[in-house]
């Protein structure tokens, strides 16, 4: 290795150092930024002060969101690493490949089947308790309006009630994409897979801002003089706030790990458990394909 290249791949160490330990840099500089923050801004607390009083709560509330997210990131990159993730990936993975060797095409056809299945089963759910037969309600009231189920002089009440319940259930949107693919896409409450690790992890972010806007604005009020010298009030203050700002670097570690371990690898559980479906109803009806 000549002396260009050895320089060449120093920098590449360098830069590669750097990279990987970003996330404890940028959360080391929240952490300062925060201790600066406290220790020499004036600040006041009474209700002439919201100018001072928001500009703490912008950089509180910006300081911990930030520490959250970068946190969340570091977690997700644990959960990736579990065993238990790279088991079910792995799994997930070998019954696509089963599927790729009969017939992918038809996984079209077994969506739909289930699709009819659970439509069934869910009006069922109300027509059980009304003693109306399947074929009965498909034969004379599926097709009815609210209005006309209620018109019926042959029902009783309970059973008016019944069918417009089940009217009222719809048809689930299931295509092969949702089950071979890892982000999925949400269809309704009913489906299993409706909820998504993506979707849960923007719900997840999106509840930490609102209860983040909270706590910002108790913290800032928690200022009850003014900061020009060091005192053991100050201090206390300082360590009251700088604690909050870490607690939400473990909830966002934490909720990044859990993405991965509990949601990721429960969805795509339930992924496999329904392509696994699909290849026992392949297998058992490719006598009946064309």
């Amino acid at each position: 290795m000549n002396e260009l290249e050895r320089i060449q791949s120093d920098r590449k160490k360098i830069s590669s150092l750097i990279l990987s330990n970003a996330r404890g840099i940028l959360i080391a500089l929240i952490m300062f930024a925060v201790i600066v923050i406290m220790t020499t801004d004036i600040r006041f607390v009474t209700i002439t002060s919201l100018r001072d009083l928001g500009l703490e709560f912008y950089l509180l509330l910006f300081t911990s969101y930030s520490m959250y997210i970068l946190c969340a990131d570091g977690g997700t990159n644990a959960g990736l690493s579990t065993e238990v993730y790279k088991a079910v990936i792995n799994r997930f993975e070998d019954i696509k490949e089963q599927l790729q060797s009969v017939q992918y095409d038809r996984l079209n056809e077994f969506c739909d089947w289930y699709a009819e299945e659970e439509l069934k089963k869910a009006r069922m759910h109300y027509l059980f308790t009304a003693s109306i037969s399947y074929e009965c309600y498909i034969d004379k009231y599926s097709f009815l309006s609210r209005k006309e189920v209620k018109a019926c002089p042959d029902l009783s009440k309970g059973q008016k009630k019944a069918i417009i319940a089940a009217n009222r259930i719809k048809r689930l949107r299931i295509t092969p994409m949702m089950l071979t693919t890892m982000q999925g896409k949400g269809a309704s409450t009913r489906f299993s897979l409706w909820l998504t690790p993506r979707i849960i992890k923007r719900l997840k972010v999106s509840k930490k801002i609102v209860t983040s806007l909270f706590t910002t604005a108790g913290l800032t009020m928690i200022a009850f003089q003014v900061v020009q010298e060091p005192t053991w009030t100050i201090f206390v203050e300082v360590c009251i706030k700088l604690v909050t700002v870490a607690i939400y670097g473990f909830d966002g570690r934490n909720m990044g790990y859990d993405n991965i371990t509990i949601d990721t690898v429960n969805y795509t559980s339930t992924q496999c458990d329904m392509l696994t479906q699909a290849l026992h109803y392949i297998n058992n009806n490719t006598n009946n394909t064309h």
